[in-house]
């Protein structure tokens, strides 16, 4: 283990008070009580009760009855010795009854909420309702607040809930819990502005990746479609793809909204950089691609993304790959001490975490792994904060976004989450004849231990995964990113896009770039399967076992543990280094797409 990884390890450990989980108030007979409150809300002015009529949303989860049916339905895919289910096949073997999930729903309606949707499964209830019967159902006050983030509505008490509902988590009792999107834009020369005997600087185009990660022109995608989470507006992003497939002469294939539920309002615009990246980079590294698909909440609040999320896992005619690259502090126990103040920035910075509130993890967690049951993978930035998470991202001083390292030894979500492929950040430089001159791994890109989540069967026995969990000091923790690919350097090294109408040189950047990069990659290796009707399945599986082995590892992987410009030691994002193989900062490193075309695809 890196000495300053066990350093903020045993940072974390100090302030774990025993007991600490146990805190709280006693429910009363016949109901139980999740800890569902936001930490640190003593350090926000309490404005006094919410507005009755503020509109709220929330996401009740329940309990699915065969957990353990689940993780072996998913040990037989890993192994090969089950193709994914279907949707419908896997809400009739693993869904939660429905007489259980009618009363959930006649429950949250008692008090005037409207059901907006529910999933497949029915374990994800989503409904809209206005704070003050929010409030009356779950039986806690509900306070507006005023902080330097600005206002927002919280809960003051853990809710009360049935105890015959089997409900495991409440989403949106706090209206500031969100993810964040890092989008740093960069503006550089193009990487076609080289020097003699010098690497060539500034952005790359779809066809430098295309030759740098080894993508073979046989195939591109085709028959293949990716899909987009997001948020708000997508007229301005679908023009700006159409500029960037003109440009770069991709072709231009349809593009399909998919809007959650009971969600109306999609006037927000402040994404529209992040999901321009997030399109343009797919669709470039596969131009045969059958189409894009964009599943678009209201916001980024935790319960949104979770519709989200549901949304595209219940979507029978869903792409097979998507990108998520937003992220917040990954979730952790209620532990006292982790949870110290999410809502300022502490000075000095204790390990803090925010997640307790909405808990989001749980929620989703479930969600991705029936997704990955049904042979469908989500990628996610591992964030731009090198290896902290996004801690004050609640905006006090935004999510760093590559300018700042928080401090906090504690991964981003939903990248951590088991069944999402975490994906990392790097510097590439090439050098003008379709090469790479160097590549190394990012400084702020997002990499780590999760101190809570073991390692899951597929991660478990990788060479470099090494530090425990803080709550199971005998268990391996899960560990990211999974895989790398360009994230650029913010000052100049990125990808080239069209945002608002206008080329930008370079003009993407960050994690939000390298998500999905992996995920237009992933569609150009899932079109080369023949006869893929059920495709490769959640790509993990396949991309741990190419990996563990030292013969397709070279063939499917450049390996990042070249040094750094100008310091001579290896790379690092704060407390991980790059090193040979799998490692904290880059994972296996970036791909080599026609070794994994031949390994995972059987098309050499």
């Amino acid at each position: 283990m890196p000495v300053a990884a066990a350093a903020a390890l045993a940072v974390v450990a100090s302030v774990l008070v025993p007991g600490a989980a146990d805190a709280g108030p006693v429910p009363a007979p016949g109901l139980v009580s999740t800890r569902n409150v936001l930490p640190g809300l003593a350090k926000a002015t309490d404005l006094g009760d919410a507005p009755a009529a503020a509109p709220m949303h929330v996401m009740v989860t329940l309990q699915r009855p065969d957990v353990a049916g689940e993780e072996a339905a998913l040990a037989a895919t890993r192994d090969g010795q089950a193709a994914p289910m279907s949707v419908g096949a896997f809400a009739d073997r693993f869904g939660v009854p429905a007489a259980t999930a009618d009363a959930a729903e006649a429950w949250l309606s008692s008090t005037g909420m409207h059901v907006s949707s529910v999933s497949a499964a029915r374990d994800q209830i989503a409904a809209d309702g206005p704070a003050g019967s929010v409030s009356q159902l779950f039986a806690t006050p509900l306070h507006g607040f005023d902080s330097p983030d600005g206002r927002f509505l919280a809960n003051t008490a853990a809710p009360r809930l049935p105890g015959n509902l089997g409900i495991v988590n409440v989403v949106g009792l706090n209206t500031l819990q969100q993810m964040h999107t890092p989008h740093p834009l960069n503006r550089g020369p193009l990487q076609s502005t080289c020097l003699p005997g010098a690497a060539c600087t500034g952005g790359t185009t779809p066809a430098d990746l295309w030759s740098v990660y080894e993508q073979p022109p046989a195939h591109t995608g085709a028959g293949e479609r990716v899909a987009i989470f997001g948020s708000g507006r997508t007229d301005g992003v679908i023009s700006d793809l159409r500029g960037f497939e003109n440009r770069f002469r991709l072709g231009n294939p349809p593009v399909t909204v998919k809007r959650p539920a009971g969600d109306t309002d999609f006037s927000d615009d402040s994404g529209h950089t992040e999901w321009n990246i997030d399109t343009q980079a797919s669709h470039g590294m596969a131009p045969g691609l059958a189409g894009l698909d964009l599943y678009f909440g209201t916001d980024l609040s935790d319960a949104d993304v979770a519709k989200v999320f549901s949304q595209f896992t219940d979507d029978q005619n869903s792409p097979r790959q998507a990108s998520a690259s937003y992220g917040e502090c990954e979730s952790v126990p209620a532990v006292s001490g982790l949870l110290n103040n999410p809502v300022t920035n502490p000075t000095p910075p204790p390990p803090v975490a925010q997640g307790l509130g909405n808990d989001l993890d749980t929620t989703l967690t479930a969600i991705t792994r029936q997704a990955a049951l049904e042979g469908k993978t989500i990628f996610s930035s591992t964030g731009d904060t090198g290896s902290s998470c996004p801690v004050a991202s609640l905006p006090v001083v935004g999510a760093g976004n590559g300018v700042l390292n928080q401090g906090v030894p504690v991964t981003n979500s939903p990248a951590s989450l088991p069944y999402v492929v975490g994906v990392g950040g790097t510097v590439l430089y090439t050098d003008g004849r379709g090469g790479r001159a160097r590549e190394y791994g990012w400084t702020h890109g997002g990499g780590g231990t999760s101190l809570f989540t073991p390692a899951p069967a597929y991660q478990q026995g990788t060479p470099g995964l090494t530090i425990p969990c803080v709550t199971a000091p005998t268990t391996v923790c899960r560990g990211i990113p999974d895989v790398s690919a360009q994230s650029g350097d913010v000052l100049g090294n990125g990808y080239d896009i069209v945002t608002n109408g206008e080329f930008t040189d370079g003009g993407g950047g960050g994690t939000s770039l390298s998500s999905p990069l992996w995920a237009g990659m992933w569609a150009r290796i899932q079109s080369a399967a023949p006869g893929s009707g059920g495709g490769l399945g959640f790509a993990d599986f396949g991309l741990y076992r190419v990996g563990k082995d030292p013969a397709s590892y070279a063939r499917d992987f450049h390996d990042i543990s070249s040094t750094d410009v100008g310091t001579g030691v290896p790379s690092t994002n704060g407390v991980y280094p790059s090193l040979p193989g799998w490692d904290y900062q880059t994972g296996w490193g970036v791909p080599r797409v026609a070794g994994l075309i031949c390994d995972l695809a059987k098309a050499c």
